[in-house]
């Protein structure tokens, strides 16, 4: 049988959350136990489903320490963690070993060690510089890609923002703005390519009908290739807090 967590509210009907794996069951006060368990083996199969997803993320997902692995432009990297006195090289940078192992590396002052009392703070140091090293890689990366494909399709945006996105890589508004996310630095060039001519065209279609997907086709015709990589690397593109 499923564990979960009861929380009881004023709420009218039963609602089921699965969260990092656990079950959490909201439910009204007048609904006692046999109630729940009945409703819990009812949606048994689909919570083991999701519980199994979650956990296959999470195991998917950076945690931010040394030899952890990050998608960078498509391919797993490894992170290495360094401690200097002095630095000469940036903070980030990638790097490749004999085996042509590719090595993200993390540069901090050998003063901030000691400066961490747990792992966690160590961790989110190094993410907090990941996404410093993402968003200065969009800013060179980004906004060429933009007016080349603008120049080629002949749509041409009102202003570009590039920022972190929970759970977009891109959006296009109806005073023809658009927005990337950072965190493309995770996608191969390819699927970066796609995610721009994809907004690009809805200055032109504000929908996803055929007519949008005509367009799209034209300047990509690997599109479908794009979303595909996208989808089977979810897991490993999600980015999360580390947990201590």
């Amino acid at each position: 049988m499923i564990e979960y967590q009861v929380v009881h509210s004023r709420r009218k009907t039963l609602a089921l959350q699965v969260k990092r794996g656990q079950v959490f069951v909201r439910a009204p006060y007048h609904l006692d136990e046999q109630q729940i368990h009945a409703f819990i083996h009812k949606k048994e199969a689909w919570l083991n489903a999701k519980i199994f997803e979650q956990l296959q993320t999470a195991e998917q997902c950076c945690q931010f320490n040394q030899g952890a692995t990050l998608l960078v432009f498509g391919q797993q990297v490894k992170l290495n963690i360094i401690y200097l006195n002095a630095r000469k090289q940036p903070d980030v940078y990638l790097s490749s070993d004999t085996q042509q192992q590719q090595t993200l590396t993390i540069a901090f002052n050998q003063s901030q060690q000691t400066k961490w009392t747990t792992k966690l703070q160590q961790s989110l140091a190094v993410k907090k510089k990941i996404e410093a090293y993402f968003k200065a890689q969009a800013l060179d990366i980004i906004f060429p890609k933009v007016d080349y494909y603008a120049r080629l399709t002949q749509l041409s945006p009102t202003n570009i923002k590039i920022r972190q996105y929970r759970a977009r890589w891109g959006s296009c508004n109806s005073k023809g703005e658009l927005s990337f996310n950072y965190l493309l630095m995770m996608l191969p060039v390819f699927v970066i390519d796609y995610v721009v001519i994809h907004e690009l065209c809805h200055l032109r279609h504000l929908n996803h009908s055929s007519d949008f997907w005509r367009l799209v086709a034209i300047y990509c015709p690997n599109f479908k290739e794009a979303k595909a990589w996208i989808k089977a690397n979810q897991g490993a593109l999600q980015w999360r807090q580390p947990q201590a």
